[in-house]
C-alpha cells in the first residue's frame, strides 16, 4: 500500500567554480582600481602626510600641470614636482620655471607633517630668494562633524 521512498545515504554537492571565478575576478578588480587610484589631492607622486586643518582655502592652482610644487619629506628630503634636489638648488629650479611667462609665480609647498621645522624653513629662504612672494602651503582638510562636506 504505502510505498517506502528509497533514499539515498549520500549528500548531493555542486560547486558552481564559474560564479566563484566571477565573484573573485570582480574582487581582484576592485583591490586593483584601489592600488591604482590616486587618493592625494594634489598631482604630484610624492606622498606626504599633510598636516589636518579644520578651516583651509581651496588652492585649485595646486591642481594646474605647470604649478611649481616643492614637496618636504618628514626626513628631510626635498622634491621639486617629482625630482629630488638639495635645497640650496632650488632657488635655481624656480628661476628656470619662471622664464616661462605662462607660468604662475606662486610656490605650493608640501610639508610632510612630521617634517623638522628647519628643513621647512630653508625651503622658504630658498623660494624667497628666488625672488618670488606668493607661498601656498598645502593642508588636508579635516572633515567637521556635522558638515554637509
Amino acid at each position: 500500500m504505502l510505498r517506502k521512498l528509497h533514499k539515498s545515504g549520500r549528500l548531493f554537492s555542486d560547486f558552481n567554480t564559474l560564479q566563484f571565478a566571477g565573484v573573485m575576478a570582480m574582487v581582484m578588480f576592485v583591490i586593483l582600481l584601489a592600488f591604482m587610484t590616486d587618493t592625494a589631492p594634489y598631482h604630484s607622486g610624492v606622498s606626504v602626510d599633510l598636516p589636518k586643518v579644520s578651516h583651509s582655502i581651496s588652492m585649485q592652482g595646486a591642481l594646474r600641470e605647470d604649478a611649481m610644487l616643492v614637496t618636504v619629506m618628514r626626513d628631510g628630503r626635498i622634491y621639486f614636482d617629482n625630482e629630488q634636489i638639495f635645497s640650496d638648488s632650488l632657488a635655481k629650479k624656480i628661476n628656470d620655471h619662471l622664464k616661462d611667462r605662462r607660468v604662475e609665480r606662486k610656490v605650493y609647498i608640501k610639508a610632510d607633517m612630521r617634517a623638522r621645522y628647519g628643513a621647512v624653513k630653508s625651503v622658504l629662504d630658498e623660494v624667497h630668494s628666488a625672488g618670488v612672494l606668493r607661498i601656498g602651503i598645502l593642508v588636508y582638510q579635516r572633515s567637521i562633524p556635522g558638515s554637509p562636506f
